[in-house]
């Protein structure tokens, strides 16, 4: 076994503050090459499911251990949702084959009275799962808004 063989068998260990001690192959990394909107500094992520149904899934960071964020399949809450790639990010992903295209929406819980819950439409998290490459796309439709609630 070569050095570089070695390096990636390697575990990536990290302390985070809601799931306590991870350890992560690296080939479980998701790399985001511009961070996401607001975290343009963290760019390593891992998937993490809140729940045995796995409906709910987490995207922790791996470079900042208070870091995380809610997402699910939009497609259980708003049939027929797709992301219209630009040849930018369909390039950026490096995307060769569309089953290996996932896309997730951030899931928001409001503090208030009312606790509401919703997806964030306008802005998709679509992952290339053929090289763990991942970026934050931006749609600009009406029937896709930031605030979507949903009923669980």
């Amino acid at each position: 076994m070569n050095a570089t063989t070695a390096a990636r068998e390697q575990a990536i260990n990290f302390s985070s503050t809601r799931f306590g001690e991870i350890s992560v192959s690296p080939d479980k990394v998701i790399y985001f090459s511009r961070g996401l909107p607001g975290f343009a500094a963290l760019r390593r992520f891992i998937l993490l499911d809140h729940d045995s149904e796995g409906i709910f899934k987490w995207l922790q960071s791996v470079d900042d251990p208070a870091v995380a964020f809610l997402l699910t399949n939009p497609g259980a809450y708003k049939p027929g949702y797709t992301v219209p790639l630009k040849k930018s990010e369909i390039d950026e992903l490096g995307i060769k084959d569309n089953n290996d295209v996932v896309t997730l929406v951030m899931v928001c819980v409001s503090r208030g009275e009312k606790r509401e819950v919703s997806l964030n439409l306008k802005g998709p998290v679509v992952f290339n799962s053929g090289n763990m490459k991942a970026l934050q796309s931006i749609i600009d439709r009406d029937d896709y808004p930031s605030n979507f609630v949903i009923k669980i």
